[in-house]
């Protein structure tokens, strides 16, 4: 077997007591990251992207994403709740916004900070980025961290086209630091919690593509924090104080499709939806489609409200965000001032922290280092390929005639583990029983049986 780097950690588990090897996770993952082996569905480190679709097509609940111990915060003196506009977008109308906050101040939080903060100053930095990069021509938004890894895996060719700047909520965490350090408090005795909305900003947070420290302590997920401050909310609780916020209606919008792309003057695109961006990565990069200026990506529908940890209906949830974002323009919020507020020297070193390394691909065809081995173990793979009956019917454990062709390459699987090509074969018994673990009754098994009785 060849020896792989391991380059990605992803954050979805599987839960091999509810897995039932239906295999419509391996079917619907984009970058093929999933095979069944021993009865249960396996996400490939490497391959996976975080995107979710596997947890939302589960039939059984048997993908999960697990969050950081909630008790986590109480190791800290300053614990700090860094709130995304989306998880304001989960609750009706009718619950104002600094009564959600108040609710997360007696969960024992101390500061809520939001991270759309910040998120004007943020499109200022594209927007320099941009202007000392003008041979690229096609930028790629990096807020959704599903597509900087998508882009790695599958269109390596494009990973020039991201712009190398740290996420909002990664500005958000350091501008809160700083105001509570400027108060007082030590380094250490400040904690940062991260509300999310999807696996893939996780994933982010825990093992980031820059290779760069994060400054958040933990990562919460959003339903189980959604599910407690709606118990207090219904219960109306007298215990809570409100909590003034600074959202804009620009900031409210900012993770929705669209919302990001509005703060740009220049030529911009939104492309929401898994589908759709795939359909306009691969025509990007036959270069089918001219997209000079800045294109906002969300792998999932409607932006960040359709995350896999969202409690509530997408197009209900940015409905809510919208009906708040008028809210907010009839108080006619002036744009923060944000960065600017703070001194030269502050903002100096902050758009030095936001600036990324290179990033790297990481294309999940890349077979060996060596270019002459990788050579010739493609070849292989073709007449392997070219040897298998092509239905893609994916009882070998893998979700395609192409796919198992690369694992045998790889020497992760067997030419037997093909049932079309061993199926009057013992060893092919074997095979499945690999896969899909002792539960599967083959033809010859059971005719055995009966034979024996």
């Amino acid at each position: 077997m060849t020896k792989r780097e391991t380059y990605f950690r992803h954050s979805l588990k599987v839960d091999g007591q509810l897995c039932q090897s239906c295999t419509a996770c391996m079917r619907v993952c984009p970058t093929g990251a999933i095979r069944i082996r021993d009865g249960k569905a396996v996400i490939n480190d490497n391959k996976c992207v975080d995107c979710g679709e596997c947890m939302k097509i589960c039939p059984h609940k048997a993908i999960y994403i697990q969050q950081d111990d909630f008790a986590m915060i109480e190791d800290y003196e300053y614990r700090v709740c860094l709130v995304p506009a989306t998880f304001i977008g989960q609750f009706d109308d009718r619950y104002r916004t600094r009564a959600i906050y108040s609710c997360l101040k007696k969960l024992g939080f101390t500061h809520i900070y939001e991270v759309e903060h910040e998120v004007e100053y943020m499109a200022d930095l594209y927007t320099q980025y941009m202007e000392r990069h003008p041979e690229i021509g096609t930028f790629i938004s990096p807020y959704c961290p599903a597509i900087t890894r998508l882009i790695q895996v599958r269109f390596p060719s494009l990973v020039g086209n991201l712009i190398r700047l740290r996420s909002p909520l990664e500005l958000a965490s350091r501008v809160i630091i700083k105001r509570l350090m400027d108060k007082g408090a030590s380094r250490e005795s400040i904690g940062v919690f991260y509300v999310t909305p999807c696996a893939a900003k996780i994933a982010a947070v825990k093992y980031p593509v820059s290779g760069k420290e994060t400054c958040i302590s933990g990562v919460i997920n959003m339903d189980f924090l959604y599910n407690k401050v709606r118990l207090m909310l219904h219960e109306r609780s007298r215990d809570t104080e409100p909590v003034n916020h600074a959202l804009t209606s620009r900031g409210v919008l900012w993770p929705l499709s669209g919302g990001e792309a509005a703060l740009f003057k220049g030529e911009h695109y939104a492309v929401d939806g898994l589908q759709n961006v795939l359909d306009f990565l691969e025509k990007l990069e036959d270069d089918a489609i001219d997209a000079r200026g800045l294109v906002e990506m969300r792998i999932c529908d409607q932006g960040c409200v359709g995350g896999v940890l969202a409690v509530n209906n997408r197009f209900v949830a940015r409905k809510r965000l919208e009906n708040r974002a008028r809210i907010f323009d009839r108080l006619q919020r002036p744009r923060s001032p944000g960065m600017r507020s703070y001194d030269p020297e502050f903002t100096a070193m902050i758009e030095d922290q936001m600036e990324i390394p290179e990033i790297k691909p990481r294309s999940i065809y890349k077979l060996d280092d060596n270019y002459a081995e990788a050579f010739k173990m493609a070849e292989r793979m073709k007449k392997i390929e070219s040897a298998l009956p092509g239905v893609n019917c994916s009882a070998c454990g893998a979700p395609s005639c192409a796919a198992l062709a690369e694992d045998i390459v790889r020497g992760d699987a067997r030419i037997d583990t093909c049932i079309f090509i061993n199926r009057n074969s013992r060893a092919s018994e074997s095979a499945i029983r690999d896969i899909w673990g002792e539960k599967v009754r083959t033809k010859e098994i059971h005719k055995d049986e009966k034979t024996d009785h």
